[in-house]
């Protein structure tokens, strides 16, 4: 049962998917983090179910590139991408590791996030409008861009148990802090083999170029956060996301040459 829990507090955590509702304990929130790229499945099963239905509607390609572009913030409510102009607006002050993490904390959005989310947005726009461009690859390229949604999730929460915690009174830290480490690694672990592999059966080159550029990332976040933030917090961990999602999603375009 707690099992059962865990994957419900996760999904309602991480996502606008409808949930049963019930008090979180301690024991549940252990094993919680394990069941985060739950998420991205289905935030990749339904970028290929709008794919295929886009496909017999025959409205315009630009209408699904907005489309597919919006659907992982529709699913999740925008958490992540709120961690990614939270973390953008703290790197770009410039200032100390305290003052950083002071602007993380802080809910209003500075000029360098809302230049920095409408820069990320047009760049999506533009690769899913690629994706709709050259059918003869398309169905392939969707779903390789599916995984991703899935092992960036499963990357963020290894990253959440293994690297520093510079907020140990964070969302991030409440989950961390009480995971069972041993079962969560190992269902991470799996999670982002099965995503990994699925892309490489599909397309060898692609799937060693995303594993390779999201493997880089990850030790960049790793430095990146220690050098200036003193180590993750859940803000950080939105921003990691969403850059992962956006290069794998250019890797996987690029790689299947319809830009």
């Amino acid at each position: 049962m707690s099992i059962i829990k865990a994957c419900i507090i996760a999904v309602s955590m991480y996502s606008k998917i409808p949930m049963p509702q019930f008090a979180w304990d301690e024991k549940s929130m252990r094993y919680a983090l394990a069941f985060f790229p739950l998420v991205g499945v289905v935030i990749g099963a339904l970028q290929v179910a709008l794919f295929f239905i886009w496909r017999k509607s025959g409205l315009a390609a630009s209408v699904y590139a907005a489309l597919a572009t919006a659907l992982p913030v529709v699913v999740t409510g925008g958490i992540h991408m709120d961690g990614f102009c939270d973390t953008i607006d703290a790197l770009s002050s410039h200032q100390s590791k305290e003052r950083r993490l002071a602007i993380l904390k802080d809910s209003n959005a500075g000029a360098f996030a809302v230049i920095w989310a409408a820069l990320y947005f047009l760049l999506c726009y533009g690769a899913w409008g690629s994706v709709a461009q050259d059918m003869m690859y398309s169905e392939r390229t969707v779903w390789l861009i599916a995984a991703g949604y899935v092992t960036s999730r499963a990357l963020s929460g290894l990253a959440a148990v293994f690297f520093q915690n510079a907020n140990k009174k964070g969302s991030l830290a409440a989950f961390s802090g009480s995971a069972g480490k041993g079962f969560v690694c190992t269902v991470l672990l799996f999670m982002f083999a099965v995503a990994s592999i699925l892309p490489a059966v599909l397309s060898l080159q692609a799937g060693i170029l995303v594993f390779t550029g999201e493997m880089l990332f990850f030790f960049y976040y790793y430095h990146m956060s220690k050098k200036n933030f003193g180590g993750i917090t859940g803000d950080l961990a939105g921003w990691f996301l969403q850059c992962v999602e956006l290069l794998t999603l250019y890797i996987v375009v690029i790689t299947a040459g319809l830009l």
